[in-house]
């Protein structure tokens, strides 16, 4: 008798979670001259519910729907509601916890800020290829691209468009991790980025002749300007996770940030989170 092989069936799970916690961001107007930075800390609070679906014990694909929001303290023109969707698929080459794995997440999402110059839709699509070394260690190495789209700011000078947040940019990124403890986390991540950047200053003749896009920014006043121009981003981001139980955690990040754009236009900062994190 010849044996009958029947495939399992897909295992698909209900899967949800709710992140909440504030960040403070050294740099808000990726200003280059002091008196033009503007700093502030915001309460933010994120929430997604999806399916997982495993059709073997290799591939596994995750669809969610998200919503989050941003509070500030001071620059209430960057309160956000945003809603989004993303799908993830992984596919693991072979079994066992050495094993690499090669992931695709592609993602959209809406967000609706209080001064609408920041409003409007984006796409990210990224690819990332990883390992587990040991029991405690993993890292990956991946890239990505991102379409931002703001049809809001007005022109003020002719034959330059207002819309400065309509962006693109390409990235790649080296991240690892390694777990100190069974509920402590570390994780390092070094990023580069390569697109379009936005700077709001007062006004500035030499962003302004690197612009490809100037808007009113009435966000941090009434002489602020928003300007378009291309430039390269390099992010160093250290992070700690602690397991409080199997399914929340508190977390701690800070990330440096440099970027070098038109001749010697360049400006820093650094952003700082805390969040409680709860997945079911």
């Amino acid at each position: 008798m010849l044996p009958l092989v029947v495939a399992p069936p897909a295992v698909a799970e209900a899967i949800y979670g709710v992140d909440g916690g504030a960040f403070y961001d050294s740099n808000l107007t990726q200003a280059q001259n002091a008196p033009d930075v503007r700093a502030d800390g915001a309460a933010a609070l994120s929430a997604f519910a999806g399916s997982f679906i495993a059709p073997s014990g290799e591939d596994a694909f995750t669809l969610s729907v998200d919503a989050r929001g941003e509070a500030y303290h001071r620059f209430h023109g960057l309160n956000l509601l945003g809603a989004g969707a993303s799908a993830e698929y992984r596919h693991k080459f072979g079994l066992g916890y050495a094993a690499p794995w090669l992931r695709f997440v592609g993602s959209a999402e809406y967000d609706g800020y209080q001064q609408n110059l920041r409003t409007g839709a984006r796409w990210s699509a990224l690819i990332e290829l990883g390992r587990r070394f040991t029991e405690q260690f993993d890292a990956a190495i991946g890239g990505s691209l991102e379409r931002r789209y703001a049809q809001n700011g007005e022109p003020v000078v002719p034959g330059i468009p207002g819309t400065v947040f309509n962006l693109r940019s390409e990235s790649a990124y080296l991240r690892a991790a390694y777990a100190v403890s069974e509920p402590l986390l570390v994780a390092a991540r070094f990023e580069i980025r390569r697109g379009d950047v936005v700077s709001s200053t007062r006004r500035n003749l030499d962003i302004f002749e690197a612009s490809s896009a100037i808007a009113a920014d009435p966000t941090f006043g009434s002489d602020f300007f928003a300007y378009r121009l291309r430039g390269t981003t390099g992010t160093i981001t250290a992070s700690a996770s602690w397991a409080l139980d199997a399914s929340s955690s508190l977390n701690l990040s800070y990330a440096g940030e440099r970027t070098r754009a038109y001749d010697d236009l360049d400006y820093h900062g650094y952003r700082i989170d805390f969040s409680y994190a709860y997945r079911y």
